[in-house]
């Protein structure tokens, strides 16, 4: 076990730093980005996740957005860039645990770092490192940090790094026990005291997050939202479901490092077959069977990951559950290649993958990017010219109150994939009464988002509101009371 500093760790987290820089911070703000952004502004005015925004995340997904917006708020720094400067703090801390991860295991520095590099450089992780904020960065750090503890044989550790991906994104639950309960059930010795180790991290760390909601006399809402919507509200589509859809949304989003990404997923299962044959016949001595176990028990957690997503898939992000498993079975393919090759040439082949990974990585940052948060905040600024002290009202589009630093009179913004079944059930009158609220109190803009033009809502627009246009990601619905003079100039400003 590596005891000191390995200084190659530190190096590919700037590395990976460097190539995030190159993508830049100006990418699009898009609904979930915009909706864990104003999650995290409303954690740093003091209010607790969920009764802020009502979101089915864990409430570490509204929290680290939130450290961001504090810390921006204190120095006099935007705090959407300071909230995505500490989303691209995580991120380099995924790549230097993934390095980490892939060295332990596979017990080869050259290994470990093209695990490391398969993570700096992939596209649908990139997006997010500078472009966030979004859950699924956080989870996929504490997923890994889970896996680095469970190689180390620290199951305390892994039960609270377990517990935190969970109280991030629900769904990391189930491959990250999976992963670090069969590693305890396979490693010598102190089995039961193992597992007994893992659960009592893991629900003391959850108590602590119970006891804050409780003091901030949140519990219930916090509840509702980690809990209860997806017991009695949420629907969520299956991974087939849409399959053409899904998987071109899928392939553009991870782009170069599609079949790398899938290649992963298949190897790793077959890197460890002999992992799985040592154990069986007990052929290994005691410093050899950590790689063996470690590799067997994140076969159970890619395993378990694949059989959530094959359940509930709501779109490519949900697929970064998947990353630390694919940069292991990639990194033991690699590993297997390089130790049946002679010397230098055998060397050679994980420096070769690192090479051709950062080419595809510089190739996307340089190519594949548009400054699209520029026009959004400018367009918003305009709008704002025209009406300063606009109030505003979010249907599923939260960007203009993130960039204009608005609040919305409720906790509802989403209401999709179930949570329209939530706010029917919940609020006075249903939706319908939800609707009647927004014309009673007749804000002076409605911002809706793309595809939300929901049955319930549009008869309060069309009497009440006029359509000014459309901008990247939300319609404007401005008060027909306002005049038709400032109408036509918020027009104006969405326009040009």
């Amino acid at each position: 076990m590596t005891r000191r500093l390995d200084p190659l760790g530190p190096l590919l987290a700037i590395l990976a730093g460097a190539l995030f820089v190159l993508r830049g911070f100006d990418s699009v703000l898009t609904r979930d980005l915009a909706l864990y952004a104003y999650a995290g502004q409303r954690v740093a005015d003091g209010v607790p996740p969920y009764v802020g925004v009502l979101n089915r995340s864990g409430p570490l997904a509204h929290l680290v957005p939130g450290a961001g917006a504090w810390l921006g708020d204190r120095v006099g720094m935007d705090d959407l860039l300071a909230t995505r400067l500490v989303m691209f703090l995580v991120s380099v801390l995924v790549v230097w645990a993934t390095y980490v991860l892939g060295r332990d295991v596979l017990r080869s520095r050259a290994v470990g770092a093209a695990a490391a590099t398969f993570v700096a450089t992939m596209p649908g992780f990139v997006i997010y490192a500078v472009g966030g904020p979004r859950d699924k960065t956080t989870m996929v750090l504490f997923l890994t940090l889970a896996l680095v503890a469970m190689v180390r044989g620290r199951w305390g550790w892994a039960g609270t790094c377990v517990a935190l991906a969970t109280l991030t994104w629900q769904p990391a639950f189930l491959p990250g026990i999976a992963a670090v309960a069969v590693a305890a059930l396979l490693t010598p010795g102190h089995r039961l005291r193992a597992l007994l180790r893992v659960a009592v991290a893991g629900a003391l760390t959850t108590l602590v997050f119970v006891a804050g909601f409780a003091l901030a006399g949140a519990l219930p809402e916090a509840l509702d939202g980690f809990i209860r919507i997806h017991l009695t509200a949420t629907y969520q589509p299956g991974l087939t479901e849409e399959w053409d859809e899904t998987w071109e949304a899928f392939r553009i989003a991870f782009g170069f490092a599609t079949y790398p990404f899938l290649a992963g997923l298949v190897l790793l299962p077959l890197v460890t077959v002999p992992s799985a044959w040592r154990l069986v016949r007990r052929s290994t001595r005691l410093p050899d069977r950590t790689g063996d176990v470690a590799l067997v028990a994140a076969t159970a957690g890619e395993v378990a990951g694949l059989v959530w997503s094959y359940r509930t898939f709501n779109g490519w992000a949900d697929a970064l559950v998947l990353v630390p498993f694919a940069a292991l079975g990639l990194a033991g393919a690699l590993a297997l290649v390089a130790r049946a090759l002679p010397g230098r040439v055998g060397a050679a082949v994980p420096v070769a993958a690192c090479l051709a990974l950062l080419a595809g990585g510089l190739a996307y940052v340089f190519e594949d990017h548009e400054p699209v948060l520029t026009a959004q905040r400018a367009e918003v600024d305009a709008v704002l010219d025209v009406l300063p002290d606009a109030t505003m009202v979010s249907i599923e589009a939260p960007q203009p109150l993130v960039l204009a630093h608005r609040v919305n009179p409720s906790q509802h913004q989403m209401f999709r994939l179930g949570l329209e079944t939530y706010v029917d059930d919940t609020w006075p009158g249903g939706l319908e009464g939800y609707a009647d609220w927004i014309a009673e109190r007749s804000p002076d803009i409605v911002a809706v988002g793309g595809g939300a033009r929901y049955d319930w809502l549009m008869p309060v627009l069309d009497a009440d509101y006029v359509e000014i246009g459309t901008t990247t990601g939300w319609y404007w619905f401005v008060d027909r009371d306002l005049g038709a003079d400032t109408v036509a100039e918020l027009r104006d400003a969405v326009e040009d």
